[in-house]
């Protein structure tokens, strides 16, 4: 073959070796920016789960009819209409400390952030499974979780962001507890769900179950709160 013919054949294949080389750059550069971003995601990803274990906590029984905590009064008016005017609503009690001139608001629980990125809009909903009343085991179904005082709407309780390492308790108890105006309920078994988003705007979810039993008829009226273990999908 000719010189004429290489350099000819050498003035199509180089830029092609050149093109060829260009595009595995951008390539290898988009990657390597991709696992750069990823990293950074990996290591700003909260983790929240309540601490294993629970307590016993006092209660008190106030006269609010249809009001339920931390949500909006005429709301709540509409969708408990069954419920009497004065009707006693289940809270967590406040406790006198001391010489009886403090008071010490009663909290629940310990949410806490095990990941290493701080946990925004953080909140929880409490979703029943089971309820125990008479002694009889009773099943919420997908069609029972739509009335009110089991739906998640009503259930979902928000928190504070929560930095890595540090936790959250809680006050407001869920409204199926909150509106057992007949205190009929003596034990809930479900789970929680556990959000928040990362410091990326990227939601996360976890799932946790939860034991709630209650001694209503009794000197000194508490309830029983216990988080168990961790899930990795809801409970059907």
């Amino acid at each position: 073959m000719e010189l004429a013919n290489y350099a000819a054949i050498a003035q199509i294949v180089l830029p092609l070796i050149a093109s060829v080389g260009i595009i595995v750059s951008i390539w290898l550069s988009v990657k390597t920016l991709r696992e750069v971003q990823t990293d950074r995601k990996v290591n700003q990803m909260p983790h929240l789960a309540f601490e294993i274990g629970g307590g016993v906590y006092p209660i008190d029984f106030e006269k609010r009819g249809t009001s339920v905590v931390g949500i909006n009064p005429k709301y709540a008016s509409e969708l408990f209409k069954n419920i009497p005017e004065d009707a006693e609503s289940i809270d967590l009690a406040t406790v006198e400390i001391g010489d009886g001139k403090r008071n010490l608001l009663v909290q629940y629980g310990k949410l806490r952030n095990y990941g290493i990125g701080p946990a925004l809009s953080t909140c929880i909903t409490w979703i029943p499974k089971a309820v125990r009343i008479g002694g009889e085991i009773f099943k919420i179904t997908e069609e029972k979780l739509v009335e009110p005082q089991y739906s998640k709407e009503l259930n979902r309780i928000p928190a504070s962001h929560i930095l890595p390492g540090q936790w959250t308790d809680f006050r407001r108890l869920p409204t199926f507890i909150q509106k057992d105006f007949e205190k009929k309920i003596q034990m809930v078994e479900g789970f929680m769900e556990i959000e928040c988003e990362d410091v990326f705007g990227i939601s996360h979810k976890s799932y946790q179950k939860f034991r709630i039993s209650t001694e209503y008829k009794t000197d000194n009226p508490c309830i029983h709160i216990t988080f168990g273990d961790l899930l990795e999908a809801p409970l059907l």
